[in-house]
This record gives C-alpha cells, structure tokens and sequence, in this order.
C-alpha cells in the first residue's frame, strides 16, 4: 500500500468542500487530477468513502473513519515542513572523554542552549578510545577527545591546547622537588586506564626515561586519581584543567619535572561519513571559538 500525502490532501479538500470541483480549485489542482487521486486512494483502501449523491460527495462511515486520521497526518507533514523552514530544534549526541566532559563541555552546553534553548543535547563520557567506537558505530555525533586519533575512518580536527601535570600529596617525599630518574623510577604511580588520552600522554612523556613505570592502581577518571593521591598513595600525572585549584589550595603539591613533555592538543572529532546538520556545524564553530578564546588569553 502506497498511500500519498496528496491522496490524503485531495480526500480531506472532498470532505470538506462536498465536491470534486471546489477541493480541485482549493488545492489548485485540475479536476481530473483530483478525481484520479480519490479514485487511487479508494481503490488502495478498497472500500468506498463517499456517498455519491448527485454531484454531491458525502462522507460514509468508511471516510468518517478516515477523515480524523488523514487530518493528523497532514498535519504532523505541515509540522515537519514548518519546522524545517524555521529551524529544526538541534538534538545532538556527544561523547566527550573525561577532562574534556568533566572541565570544558559543561561550559560550551551551557553556551550553546543559551542561545539555542529548544535544543536538546545528549553528552556520554568515557575515555578516547570509547568516544572513537562510539563514533565509528555512529552511536555518537560529535566526539571530543584528549588523545591524537589513529582510525582514517574519522576526521580530527586539532582543538585547544592542554598542559598536564605531575602532582602528589603535599607530604610525599617528591612534593614541590624536581626529582631524578631514580626518584621516579622507585616512585609508586597511579595510572589512567589503556585507552584514555591521559594514559597515552603519561607514558610518552615519561616511559623513554623510566622504561616500565611503577603502576600500583590504574583508574578510570581524574577524579578518582586525585581521591587516591589524596590518600598518599603515590604519584599521578592529570590536566592542569583538573588541578589547578587544588594546587592553588595547597590540597596537592606539583612534581616538576622540565624535560618532560607534558603539553597536548585536544580533538574535535567525527566520522567522515557524517553529514553535519546545521546544530552540529554551530556547535563546531561554538568550539572553535572557544579555541580563540584560549589562545587569546594565553597570549601575553
């Protein structure tokens, strides 16, 4: 069954008007163009809708059955049709990994709602390597990671500049020092989980110096790496994004540690397949000014 929109419209005019004639002229149609859509669309239903009385056409209980239903759909189409002239109202899923979800995005949804309050947006938060499946799956729309990507399946636009830190409780042996190879080699760290932006950055600034580095705990958020450090358990290395009060406060104390590369990018992430919709470009471009806006303030 094919039933059209304008079938439904041509019956509706019927209704309505009683007449082949006047829904014609109504819907600037032909007569003949009307007629063959109502003649289609009861030999689809087949059954009669009309009473034929004369030239009049009267609803039989066939067509007053019909007619509320017809009415609903020509409306929701009308909706639709509106809607997309006047702008569709965004819904957009992003997966953010954790700094990124849990220190930048917060700020840019609340941004983005200001000035888009009909919008709705649905935000997961994992680590990289779950924001690139969820991409690659087309679960999530956009993604926001903390870690270079390495699938040609997605674009990675490079974002805003981050600097990581190495840090421990304010009363352990390496607090506000700048220790030797031997001191961090003996020294017991707390790890993010394989797979997160954090992990990959850690390793590389620091593995080519230690080799195996002294995993006692590995952890799946920043948060609870600074619930652990906290209890003086060891040593850690998280985005100054996540610190940077605490340290301020005196709760944690920097490791510091010049020779160290600590400095990352942040992605803006999506499949190279996707379209972007309209919401999804003015949240990109939401981000880029964010970018700016960084860059801005760093500059001296």
């Amino acid at each position: 069954m094919h039933i059209t929109l304008r079938q439904l419209e041509v019956f509706v005019a019927v209704a309505r008007t009683g007449s082949g004639t006047a829904a014609a002229n109504q819907l600037a149609l032909s007569q003949s163009a009307a007629s063959s859509a109502l003649s289609d669309l009861e030999q689809q239903l087949g059954e009669p809708l009309f009473n034929r009385i004369g030239k009049r056409l009267q609803l039989n209980e066939n067509g007053r059955y019909l007619l509320p239903k017809a009415e609903a759909l020509l409306e929701g189409a009308n909706d639709i049709e509106h809607s997309f002239k006047t702008g569709v109202p965004v819904r957009l899923s992003l997966y953010a990994s954790m700094t990124i979800g849990n220190d930048v995005l917060p700020g840019l949804a609340a941004a983005f709602l200001r000035d888009e309050p009909a919008s709705r947006l649905e935000i997961a938060i994992g680590n990289s390597q779950d924001v690139t499946e969820a991409l690659l799956s087309f679960r999530a729309d956009f993604g926001l990671i903390e870690a270079p990507c390495h699938d040609s399946r997605l674009i990675a636009e490079p974002w805003l500049h981050d600097q990581m830190q190495l840090f421990c409780h304010p009363s352990h042996p390496l607090a506000n020092t700048t220790p030797d190879l031997a001191q961090l080699q003996q020294a017991a760290w707390i790890l993010r989980e394989p797979g997160s932006g954090s992990r990959e950055v850690t390793e590389a600034a620091f593995a080519p110096h230690l080799g195996v580095m002294n995993s006692v705990l590995e952890l799946g958020s920043a948060e609870a790496i600074m619930r652990a450090v906290s209890t003086g358990l060891g040593i850690a290395c998280v985005s100054r994004r996540a610190i940077h009060e605490k340290l301020l406060s005196g709760e944690f104390a920097a490791i510091h540690t010049p020779w160290a590369a600590l400095s990352r990018r942040f992605y803006l992430v999506y499949h190279q397949e996707k379209i972007l919709s309209g919401g999804l470009q003015r949240f990109r471009a939401l981000c880029r000014a964010k970018l700016i806006e960084e860059t801005d303030t760093s500059s001296p």
